[in-house]
This record gives structure tokens, sequence and C-alpha cells, in this order.
């Protein structure tokens, strides 16, 4: 039954959420206070499976309908509707309180990334427009911007743009999938982008926004304060794109096994992105 609970929770999304989370925080100088590193991933990890678990419930009808989806908990029955709500409430409430005890500001912002994925994502477009994950889009910057702040005591341009790098990533991640899966998300009646809009158009929104997120991440060391340096820039900067080549691969080859490979890139993308940019500020200290 516990094993249900987590899996309700999309364990795969809470692990990168809350890794972005540290590694923003130790690329603010987190090395130097472990202790609030820890607790605000925890933080972000925490918010971030009570959030996955409410929009589970939400959608418990949809993935009944999708081949990806219907073995999700709530579908296959092993978890009461209502219990899944009182779960994500509860590790919501947990993440927000420990959030507190590291500044008052740090809740207010993991809500309203809260209320970006639940209520505008979920609640309001994911069943209403194309551009829904667009809209949805920056609460996954969120952990990022959290993390950053927790550890530099304020936002600044570093933490804009950390956040920016998730939130630009995200429709790659999302529309790949989407174009490998159009079918499933036709027959839930998702109006994802290259459903709704067509398989040509989805792919080039997602080049679009690769080339947005290979000039976001140039920028990284020429910030304002910004901790990094020519390495960290080399280094992100070709893993840009590298995703950027995967991106026009599709435009050129536009079949759903494409679409499979970049969206399996794009998880450990974001994941080496961060490290790279953590162990840059780290080693360079």
């Amino acid at each position: 039954m516990m094993r249900d609970y987590i899996r309700l929770t999309n364990p795969s999304i809470v692990y990168l959420l809350a890794f972005t989370a540290a590694a923003a925080a130790l690329t603010a100088g987190g090395v130097s206070k472990p202790v609030t590193t820890v607790l605000v991933t925890l933080s972000t990890a925490l918010c971030s499976a009570g959030a996955r678990s409410i929009t589970n419930y939400i959608d418990r009808d949809i993935d009944a309908l999708m081949k990806r989806t219907q073995n999700r908990p709530l579908p296959r029955g092993a978890i009461s509707p209502s219990y899944a709500v009182y779960w994500g409430l509860t590790l919501v409430a947990a993440g927000l309180t420990l959030a507190y005890f590291l500044g008052w500001t740090l809740p207010i912002y993991l809500t309203i990334g809260l209320a970006d994925n639940i209520v505008v994502y979920n609640l309001l477009t994911k069943r209403k427009t194309p551009w829904n994950i667009v809209l949805g889009a920056p609460s996954g910057g969120v952990p990022a911007f959290v993390g950053y702040v927790a550890i530099r005591g304020y936002p600044d341009w570093t933490a804009v743009v950390l956040a920016a790098l998730v939130v630009l990533w995200t429709p790659a991640h999302i529309w790949s999938l989407a174009v490998r899966f159009k079918d499933d998300y036709g027959r839930a009646n998702i109006p994802m982008l290259p459903v709704t809009l067509g398989v040509k158009t989805g792919i080039r929104c997602i080049a679009y926004t690769s080339v947005l997120l290979a000039i976001f991440t140039s920028a990284l060391p020429f910030l304002p304060g910004s901790p990094f340096g020519a390495p960290a820039a080399v280094v992100a900067t070709a893993l840009s794109v590298i995703l950027l080549a995967m991106s026009l691969w599709l435009v050129k080859d536009p079949t759903e096994r494409v679409a499979w490979d970049l969206f399996k890139f794009t998880s450990p993308y974001l994941a080496l992105l961060f490290t790279v940019l953590a162990l840059d500020v780290i080693f360079s200290a």
C-alpha cells in the first residue's frame, strides 16, 4: 500500500525538481550552509510530491483513458481518491512548514509554484488550451529559484535565470512526449500542442524553445554578480547545443522514434546542466 502512495507522487519528477533545488542552492554557496541546503531540498521535495499527488487526483479520469498512465494507483483503484487528496495536502503542508523555518518568503514562492501547477495548469488550462504547458511551466522553475534564494537570502538575476532554464526546458520535455504519445493524448481529449495544432507545429515550437534555452544558458556567466565561470559556460552551452541539435533532428525527421529519443535525453540533460553549474561554483570557491 505504501508503495502506491509513493508512486502517486511520481518520484522521478520529484527527484528531478528536488535536485534542481539542491544544485541551485549549491551555486548560491550552499556548501557553507549544508543544513539549509538539505532542508530546502527536502521542503521542495515534499511540496512537489504533494502537488503531484493532488494533480494525479485531478487527472484520474483522463489517466484511466491513456495507456501510458492507466496503471497509476488511482486509475486502477489501488488508493481511494479522497485519501490521495489527504496525502497530497499533508505533504504540501509539511513542505511549506519546513520552508517557513528557512525564511518567511520561501513558503510564498512555493505557494505560487503550487498554484501555477495545480490551479493554472491542471484545473484551468490542461484540458482547454494547447498552450497549457507554457502556462504551467513556471511552476517547474520555482524549486531552482527557491533553492538559490534560501542560501543567498534574496532573489537576483542568477536566481531568475536558473528558474528560466527549467521553464524553457519544459516544452521540449513535454511536447516531445506528446509527439510520441499523441494518440494517447487524443484519446483522452487533452489538447497538447502537437496534438491540437499538429506535429510539425509542435516540433517547430520545441526547436524555438531549445534556441532560447541555449541563449539563456550561454548568458549565465555574464549576469551581474554571476558565480559561474568559463568552464561552466562552455560545458553548459555544449549541453544546450546537443539538445538544440536533437530538436532540429526532430524537425528534419518528425517521427515518434526521434521524439522519444529527444524525450529520453531531456531528463538527464537538466540534471547534467545543474550538476555542471553546481560543480563549477564548488571547485572555483
